[in-house]
């Protein structure tokens, strides 16, 4: 490497540092104080740089956000969601019955659509006594602002 090439270099890295330094003390610090003077802030970012000038006690800055766990319960659909075996086997029995009860077409039409209605209802009951067996609870870690978290 000739002298012009390291020269080049070292004030490459020179700029690159002072850039990084800067940008991170306006733009990527949360929660600094805004009226603390440039001095300390460079001081905070860089203290190898002037270890002598450091203050002696600074409170320590308020968390950019805090986290906790929460349990959550989710609840899974029922296998049958359109309670399409409830139906089926409700028009089924219906029609036996409708047929049973009257020779005739209409009230086997009139049978099927009554038992389809029924035991549609009767599914629905049966999925709304079993939810609790579909409930699983799990822990998620949530995240917010400092002040957010559930107490």
């Amino acid at each position: 490497m000739n002298k012009q090439m390291l020269m080049g270099v070292v004030a490459g890295i020179g700029v690159a540092t002072a850039g990084g330094v800067l940008g991170f003390q306006y733009l990527g610090k949360q929660g600094a104080d805004a009226a603390a003077p440039a001095a300390e802030q460079a001081v905070a970012v860089a203290p190898a740089v002037a270890p002598a000038a450091r203050p002696a006690a600074r409170p320590a800055a308020a968390p950019a956000e805090e986290c906790w766990d929460e349990e959550v319960a989710v609840t899974a659909d029922p296998k049958d969601q359109h309670r399409i075996a409830g139906t089926a086997v409700g028009a089924v029995v219906g029609g036996a019955i409708g047929r049973d009860v009257g020779d005739r077409d209409i009230t086997t039409a009139a049978g099927a659509a009554a038992g389809a209605l029924i035991g549609r209802k009767i599914q629905e009951r049966i999925q709304e006594n079993r939810e609790d067996t579909r409930t699983t609870t799990t822990v998620e870690r949530r995240c917010g602002p400092p002040g957010s978290a559930p107490r």
